[in-house]
C-alpha cells in the first residue's frame, strides 16, 4: 500500500494553490490514459489571487458520498519546486476519473459528439486538493479563510469546467424498468450529443414551430431517456454547485466524460425543450423528461447576479435550494451568502457579514443567526413558516432547520391569505430580537385553544419514495379517513347530520377545505377555494354510526396527490369554539391559535411554564408549534377583535 508523503505548506492571506497536470502530449492521441500505471503527475503551487495568477480552470463537481469513494484511494504524484515526488492520496472516485480525463492533449470524438479540450488544460484548481482538508486546527482555519474567497476563486478563474462526471456505461436491456430498457449503450453520452444537436439547431433556426406535438420531432424516447439520467447525476443534488454554477461573466463548460460543450449551449437546448413542454399542456409532460430544472434556475442566478439589483429575498434562494444536500448541514447556508451578496451588489461589510463562515460555531447558532438576518433585512417574519416542533430539537422553536424544511406549502401560498392583514393594509409585523437569551418577542391576537387533535396520516418525510404506489397508500389512507370521519362527526348514534360551521358554510366543506389546504387542486397557478375536492367524511360516519361498512375512499380519486403533497404530514385540530383547521404534526390539546398582524398565515403556540426547561419566572414565554390554516380566520377576521399581546417565543 502506497505511503502517501504530501505535506501542505500554510497559504499567505489571499493566496490560492493551483494544480497542473504535468503529462507530455500523446502524439497518437489515444484514449488510453498515458501511464501505464494509471498514475498521474503534477505540481501543485501558490499564487496571490489578487496578483494576478495565471489564467486557470476552476472545477465545480460533486464529491460523491461515501459509497463512492476509493479504497485503497489512488495516488497522485505532485512534483515539489526541488524535484522530488510526493505522493498525495485521491480518495473520491468521481474526481480521480476527472483527473483522468483533463489531460493535456486532445481526446478524439465518441458516437459522434463532440470532444473539445484545450492543447493544454493548464492550471486548475479543485478545492479537494487546492485546499487542506485535514482535520487539524490549521487546517480548518485554512479551510475557512479560502470559504470566504470562494465566490472570488470562481470569479478570477478564466474558465469553470462543470464535471458531470464519467459517460455511464450501459448495456441494452430490453427487460429493465423504464426508462432504463430505452437507454443505449452509452445514455449520458448520447444526451450531450442531443443537447449540442438541439442547440445548433435553434441557432440556425431550425426547429418546427411550437405545438403539442412538435416535441416529439425533436427528441424521441431514446433521447428523452437518455438527458433524464444526466439530471439524475449526483452533482445537481449539491449545495455549493450552485454558487460556483452561476459565477457571472466566466465561460462555462459541461464536460461529461469525453464530451464537451458550453454552458450556453446546453441552457439554449434546455429552453427549447421547455418551450415545447408547456405547449404540450401538464397533463401530457412526457417521460421520461428532457427537462433539466436546475439547468434554468443556474442560468436565472446568474442573470440575477449578474445585474446585481435584487430579485431574490435570501428566504427565497434558501427555500429554492433546500432539497440539495450538503456534507455539513451549516454548508446549506455558507453555500448560499455569496449568492445573495452578489445578487444584491454588496461589498465586505455588508449586512450578510452578520452570517460568517466559521465551522468551529454550533450549527444551531449559525442557523440563527441566518433567522435573525433575513427577519432584520426584510422586517418580515415569514421565515417563522417554516418552524415546526418536530424539527431538530438543537434549534429554537422560532429558526427553521435550514438543513431540510419541514413545510412548504404554508410560503407558498401566504400571497393567497392575509390572516394579519399585511397585504390589505402593508402593515408589516411588530417584533424583537434578543440575540442575548436567544428569544423572539411577537406581537399577535390569540383566537383560541386547542380542544381536539387528530393525528397526521404520514411523518414529514416519511414514505417519500411511494408516491405513487397505489397499493402502497390504499390501505394506509382508507383507516386513516375513516378514523378522521369520526373525529369530525363523533356523533355515536345514526343521526349523524350536517352541521353549521363557525366560520361560515358547512363543517363537511370545512374539512373538505382544511384538507386541501383552502387550494384548488394541481400544481398551476395558486388559487384558493375553487373546485376543493370532495371528500365522503359525513357519508363514512354515517355508515359507522349505523353499523354498516363505510364505502373506502380511493386513493384514486381526485385530490389525493394534492393532499399527500401537502397536508398528509400535518395534524387536524378542532378548537374550543368550533374552529377546524391543520398544522404542525406536534400540535397538541392547550396549544393556541395566534394572528400575527402583518403575517398571512395564522400560528400555532405552546405555553411554557415557568417551572419547565424554558420556562421564566418574569412571564410565560411560548415555543412556536408552528404554521396552521384555519377555516375562517385566513383573511383578517379577528383583527381588531382582541387587543394584541407580546409572545416571547424561546
Amino acid at each position: 500500500m502506497t505511503d502517501f508523503t504530501y505535506k501542505y505548506t500554510p497559504l499567505k492571506e489571499g493566496h490560492i494553490r493551483l494544480l497542473r497536470l504535468e503529462w507530455s502530449c500523446s502524439s497518437t492521441l489515444q484514449p488510453d490514459h498515458p501511464a501505464p500505471d494509471g498514475s498521474i503527475a503534477a505540481t501543485l503551487t501558490h499564487h496571490d489571487l489578487s496578483g494576478p495568477p495565471p489564467p486557470y480552470t476552476a472545477l465545480s463537481y460533486a464529491w460523491g458520498d461515501e459509497k463512492e469513494r476509493l479504497h485503497p484511494p489512488q495516488t497522485l504524484n505532485i512534483v515539489s519546486p526541488d524535484s522530488s515526488l510526493q505522493t498525495f492520496p485521491i480518495h473520491q472516485s468521481n474526481l480521480y476519473a476527472l483527473l483522468r480525463q483533463a489531460r493535456p492533449d486532445l481526446v478524439p470524438s465518441y458516437n459522434g459528439a463532440t470532444a473539445r479540450r484545450a492543447a493544454n488544460v493548464g492550471y486548475i484548481w479543485i478545492d479537494a486538493i487546492c485546499i487542506n482538508q485535514a482535520e487539524e486546527k490549521e487546517a480548518k482555519e485554512e479551510k475557512t479563510a479560502q470559504l470566504k474567497i470562494m465566490s472570488q476563486i470562481y470569479a478570477s478563474a478564466s474558465r469553470i469546467v462543470i464535471w458531470l462526471g464519467p459517460v455511464r456505461e450501459h448495456k441494452p436491456n430490453p427487460d429493465a424498468p423504464f426508462p432504463e430498457n430505452l437507454w443505449p449503450a452509452y445514455p449520458t453520452g448520447h444526451a450531450m450529443t442531443v443537447y449540442q444537436r438541439v442547440a445548433v439547431a435553434w441557432a440556425n433556426n431550425q426547429l418546427p414551430d411550437i405545438s403539442p406535438t412538435s416535441l416529439s420531432q425533436i427528441v424521441d424516447q431514446v433521447d428523452c431517456a437518455c438527458i433524464e439520467a444526466v439530471t439524475r447525476l449526483s452533482y445537481w443534488k449539491r449545495s455549493w454547485i450552485y454558487q460556483e454554477a452561476s459565477t457571472p461573466n466566466v465561460p462555462r463548460e459541461f464536460w461529461l466524460g469525453g464530451h464537451a460543450l458550453w454552458f450556453e449551449a446546453l441552457e439554449a437546448a434546455n429552453r427549447v425543450f421547455h418551450s415545447h413542454m408547456l405547449e404540450s399542456g401538464l397533463n401530457a409532460i412526457p417521460s421520461p423528461s428532457p427537462l433539466n430544472v436546475d439547468i434554468a434556475y443556474l442560468q436565472e442566478l446568474t442573470l440575477m447576479r449578474q445585474k446585481g439589483k435584487g430579485g431574490l429575498s435570501l428566504l427565497d434562494l434558501m427555500v429554492k435550494t433546500n432539497s440539495l444536500d450538503a456534507h455539513r448541514p451549516v454548508d446549506k447556508v455558507y453555500a448560499m451568502m455569496n449568492i445573495a451578496r452578489d445578487i444584491y451588489g454588496m461589498e465586505d461589510g455588508d449586512v450578510f457579514q452578520s452570517v460568517r463562515v466559521d465551522y468551529e460555531l454550533p450549527t444551531e447558532d449559525v442557523y440563527m443567526d441566518v433567522a435573525s438576518l433575513i427577519m432584520e433585512t426584510t422586517k418580515e417574519l415569514d421565515v417563522l413558516l417554516f418552524c415546526s416542533a418536530g424539527q431538530y430539537k438543537g434549534l429554537k422553536s422560532w429558526v427553521p432547520n435550514f438543513y431540510r424544511f419541514v413545510y412548504s406549502v404554508p410560503y407558498r401560498t401566504r400571497e393567497l391569505y392575509d390572516a394579519g392583514g399585511g397585504r390589505s393594509s402593508g402593515e408589516k409585523p411588530r417584533f424583537s430580537l434578543n440575540k442575548e437569551t436567544q428569544t423572539l418577542t411577537v406581537w399577535g391576537i390569540k383566537v383560541d385553544t386547542v380542544v381536539g387533535v387528530y393525528p397526521s396520516m404520514r411523518r414529514p418525510f416519511q414514505w417519500g419514495d411511494y408516491t405513487s404506489k397505489t397499493e402502497f397508500w390504499q390501505p394506509i389512507f382508507g383507516p386513516w379517513m375513516r378514523s378522521l370521519a369520526r373525529f369530525i362527526f363523533p356523533q355515536p348514534d345514526e343521526d349523524v347530520a350536517e352541521e353549521t360551521y363557525v366560520g361560515g358554510g358547512t363543517v363537511s366543506e370545512a374539512i373538505d377545505s382544511a384538507l386541501a389546504w383552502g387550494m384548488a387542486p394541481g400544481y398551476g397557478t395558486l388559487k384558493r377555494d375553487v373546485d376543493v375536492p370532495h371528500w365522503p367524511l359525513l357519508e363514512q360516519a354515517q355508515a359507522s354510526a349505523g353499523g354498516r361498512e363505510p364505502d373506502e375512499i380511493s386513493v384514486e380519486r381526485q385530490g389525493f396527490q394534492d393532499f399527500l403533497m401537502q397536508t398528509s404530514a400535518m395534524a387536524v385540530f378542532w378548537t374550543s369554539r368550533g374552529y377546524l383547521g391543520v398544522g404542525d404534526e406536534k400540535v397538541a390539546v392547550g396549544d393556541v391559535v395566534v394572528v400575527i398582524p402583518g403575517l398571512a398565515v395564522p400560528v400555532v403556540l405552546r405555553a411554557i411554564p415557568s417551572y419547565e426547561a424554558g420556562g421564566s419566572p418574569d412571564g410565560v414565554r411560548w415555543r412556536l408549534v408552528g404554521p396552521c390554516y384555519v377555516k375562517g380566520i385566513m383573511d383578517g377576521e379577528w383583527l381588531g377583535k382582541r387587543e394584541e399581546q407580546e409572545f416571547v417565543l424561546i
